[in-house]
């Protein structure tokens, strides 16, 4: 899923009362829209989010990096937005502001706001979302997403399943600098400096994506989220399976190559405490 999905399933709200939830959770890897750094980033990151009874909310993060010999904090997020429920349709925007270590080599690392608007429906056998984003790094990407989940309840209503699919498209003018700026740097990016055969072992020039600014087709995703409510307690495990698609052309001053894509898996477990 990307950062965009529905704010009700991230944050389990149910719009009868303002509430406070405190997290803690963990992150074997970093994906977006299919592209990571073969660099494994693992993130241990609490969260805090203040979720208002209007639809109001506030929420941060810290994702302390704990990949062998790094051990730092990585990226922290501060985000603030707004959800809309109303029998089966729900509505929704926020916006997101990123901080990283000068040292990440987070495939977002070059990516600095991000601005989501999203509508999804409830069609009784499954729910359906769609979202629009803006990227602000050095330039400006455009993002579409859809999303077709269903929430199974069981053990009474404390168990709740929700597998789900995903399609994810545009632009991607923040990878072509997160090639540029951080891919080749010593002590980041320590994987796309070796990862593809083709590429260049000792590049003199920082490389370059060629139609980064093209909108097209990124990656499909599937995911599974396990959810179990103990009072005001809930553990989860989410797990998601990316597909990418459209391997970007990479230029040097020593040649042309095509990005190596690899279909990739990622989960993350942890707890939130409501209050």
């Amino acid at each position: 899923m990307t950062l965009a999905q529905s704010q009700k399933f991230m944050y389990d709200s149910t719009g009868e009362k303002s509430q406070v939830r405190v997290g803690l959770k963990y992150t074997n890897d970093y994906f977006y829209m299919g592209r990571s750094d073969s660099a494994i980033a693992p993130y241990l990151s609490p969260t805090l989010t203040y979720y208002h009874k209007s639809g109001f909310f506030l929420h941060s993060s810290l994702s302390y990096l704990t990949a062998k010999g790094e051990g730092r904090i990585d990226m922290i997020t501060l985000a603030g937005g707004y959800d809309y429920y109303r029998n089966n349709l729900t509505l929704g925007i926020s916006l997101l502001q990123y901080f990283f270590s000068d040292e990440s080599y987070n495939v977002l690392a070059e990516m600095s706001t991000y601005l989501n608007g999203y509508v999804g429906y409830d069609f009784r056998w499954f729910n359906t979302y769609i979202d629009a984003s803006l990227g602000f790094s050095e330039n400006t990407d455009l993002f579409l997403g859809v999303e077709i989940n269903r929430t199974f309840y069981l053990i009474n209503y404390k168990l709740l399943i929700t597998p789900s699919v995903y399609m994810n498209a545009g632009s991607q003018a923040y990878y072509n600098q997160y090639y540029t700026n951080r891919s080749t740097q010593t002590g980041a990016g320590k994987g796309k400096g070796k990862a593809s055969p083709q590429q260049p072992s000792t590049p003199t020039q920082s490389p370059q994506i060629l139609a980064a600014t093209e909108f097209q087709f990124l990656d499909y995703e599937a995911g599974m989220n396990l959810t179990y409510k103990i009072q005001k307690i809930r553990l989860f495990v989410d797990g998601t399976w990316t597909f990418p698609i459209n391997p970007a052309t990479i230029v040097t001053d020593t040649g042309v190559y095509e990005e190596e894509l690899k279909n990739g898996f990622f989960w993350s477990t942890g707890v939130r405490v409501i209050f």
